[in-house]
């Protein structure tokens, strides 16, 4: 497999993206008019919208404040405006975001004097954020440099026979050359515990990866759904999958076979390289708002029946194996895998060609959704707010 030449763009803690991204991010949900508003007059801002207000509490409020921070500070972000109501709420993702050591600048409503005020002092710092980040040249980016997302959804037989198993390959080929790989959905990992203790690099990483999908299990449990032996989702069953157990170990296939450092928490950067496993929920656009946050420059997203879901943030990379979704979708989808199912095409091959399009879309091609304009961004919420 070749990845060669690879190009990226410096960030002053180091990292390197694949974007050069001006965002603007509301801290809570009673500025996303003002952050959408900031983003229409400034073509070419990314807006990330807050998912809630205030009054959230404990693990709830630290995920909301890591992931905006998170998003803030991105690799593939060159510079972020963090809007919020009152000044505290931006200065505290502000401040998180500053000790990952990026530069990020804050601006509050009230401390700035209302709507117009706001749009015309916001947009002059965008757009001298987008004048800097024009002047910012790309430099060599290794493999090693790279944190890639691993993800699946719309789930089907060949996802789990073809797609996730191509994209297997390719994570080994990451991992080996001291690249990064997250996975997540610790509920798709139900059933196959005991895979995951086998290629846990320690007995503490093999209890902390168990006791994490058993949680998912017992959080279930709790709200009277029992997960073992069922599929909770009718796509995956129009698919021909007939139980989680079966679709977890067609899930587990995309982080192919190098060793599990251990897990990390919902929009957490891994600590080092290798395969690790994010605490994050299954659906789809809280978890790739996950990996995002988490500092995956890119993720790989295989798909059986065609979910469209793309984030702003990190070019979402859309594989599918099933013949029929590549001829109803062939514009949401980056990589056809379909010639595997008809025996055309190996495991190797196939994780040639998402080599060959993650390259692409790191030297600049835009991904199929970032073409469609399909892109959502949305943080995971466990508990109520007061």
């Amino acid at each position: 497999m070749s990845m060669e030449a690879l190009t990226g763009y410096p960030r002053e803690n180091g990292r390197k993206g694949i974007r050069n991204l001006v965002a603007v991010l509301a801290a809570a949900d009673n500025v996303n008019p003002l952050a959408r508003h900031l983003a229409a007059r400034n073509p070419g801002t990314v807006c990330l919208p807050a998912s809630y207000g205030r009054g959230q509490m404990g693990r709830d409020f630290a995920i909301s404040l890591r992931a905006m921070a998170g998003l803030a500070a991105h690799p593939n972000v060159a510079s972020c405006l963090i809007v919020s109501f009152e000044p505290e709420s931006s200065e505290r993702v502000a401040k998180l975001a500053r000790n990952s050591g990026r530069q990020v600048t804050s601006m509050s409503f009230l401390e700035t004097g209302g709507l117009q005020e706001c749009l015309d002092r916001g947009s002059k710092i965008l757009r001298g954020m987008q004048k800097a980040a024009s002047l910012l040249q790309r430099v060599p980016l290794a493999v090693s440099e790279l944190t890639i997302g691993l993800e699946c959804g719309g789930s089907d037989t060949t996802s789990g026979l073809f797609g996730n198993p191509a994209l297997g390959a390719f994570t080994d080929w990451i991992v080996d050359h001291g690249g990064t790989a997250i996975f997540s959905e610790p509920v798709e990992c139900l059933g196959g515990e005991e895979l995951l203790r086998r290629r846990a690099v320690s007995a503490q990483a093999a209890e902390r990866l168990v006791s994490t999908v058993r949680a998912y299990d017992e959080l279930a449990r709790e709200q009277g759904i029992d997960l073992a032996g069922t599929n909770p989702t009718p796509d995956n069953m129009a698919g021909g999958l007939t139980s989680i157990e079966e679709k977890s170990l067609g899930a587990l296939a995309k982080t192919g076979s190098r060793p599990i450092m251990g897990v990390i928490g919902y929009a957490e950067a891994a600590p080092g390289p290798g395969v690790w496993m994010m605490d994050a929920p299954a659906a789809a656009v809280e978890n790739v708002t996950a990996l995002a946050a988490g500092g995956a420059q890119c993720v790989c997203f295989v798909t059986g029946s065609g979910n469209p879901t793309g984030h702003p943030v990190s070019p979402t990379i859309k594989i599918s194996a099933n013949p029929r979704t590549v001829e109803r979708m062939s514009a949401h989808l980056d990589v056809d895998l379909s010639d595997m199912l008809r025996g055309h095409m190996n495991v190797l091959q196939g994780a040639e060609a998402i080599g060959a399009a993650i390259a692409k879309v790191i030297g600049g091609e835009p991904s199929a959704a970032e073409r469609l304009d399909y892109l959502e961004t949305n943080i995971s919420r466990i508990g109520p707010s007061v």
